[in-house]
């Protein structure tokens, strides 16, 4: 997870893999600002290891911001019922608040102290409805799954720099939810290693 803060709310990217972590981030972020409120959880895509806090992040209040063609997976999930062991959104039922990234077009936070850039990764093998977040003028993309530096391969590496280089983001530093930070010449790298070409 990655913890966004604005001036007036925060906006977490991403509270995954399971109840019980997502509620341990969301806490966590609340400590970290405690007078700023908790609004927003961006989720890159459906996939179980990036989705599995979606119902904890509703049962705290928080607005899902994903792509439209996740939407009725997300409301499927929140409306099922968890009746045998009740899990947090079952103890603390909350509506689903939803924004969505529409089609390829771009989807803003912003209060004007910063900028949260999100677009879908077009062509992306690895999941046709997954987003990408960016932060303009601190030149951060955050990423899920189509970049991890700490692997060995790099299959879907090729579409993300062409999807940078497409929509023109200007990009210093890439924060994948799986592995390190990095830079974009360590994507440039893999991209160039993965055609078999030189570094």
């Amino acid at each position: 997870s990655v913890l966004v803060e604005f001036d007036e709310f925060l906006a977490l990217v991403e509270v995954p893999q399971s109840e019980a972590r997502a509620l341990a981030v969301i806490e966590r972020a609340r400590e970290l600002q405690p007078d700023t409120p908790l609004r927003y959880v961006v989720n890159t895509h459906h996939h179980f290891d990036h989705s599995a806090g979606i119902r904890a992040a509703v049962s705290e209040g928080l607005t899902v911001v994903t792509h439209e063609a996740n939407r009725s997976f997300f409301e499927d999930i929140v409306a099922r019922q968890h009746s045998i062991v009740q899990d947090a959104l079952a103890r603390h039922p909350q509506p689903l608040t939803m924004e969505t990234v529409t089609g390829d077009e771009m989807y803003e936070l912003s209060d004007g102290s910063r900028t949260l850039q999100i677009y879908r990764i077009v062509d992306d093998p690895h999941c046709d409805a997954i987003v990408m977040a960016y932060l303009p003028r601190e030149r951060i993309l955050i990423e899920a799954d189509a970049y991890s530096p700490t692997s060995r391969e790099a299959p879907f590496a090729e579409v993300l720099l062409r999807n940078l280089e497409d929509r023109r983001l200007r990009v210093d530093t890439i924060v994948p939810l799986h592995g390190g930070v990095s830079r974009l010449e360590d994507l440039e790298s893999a991209v160039r290693k993965a055609s078999g070409l030189p570094n």
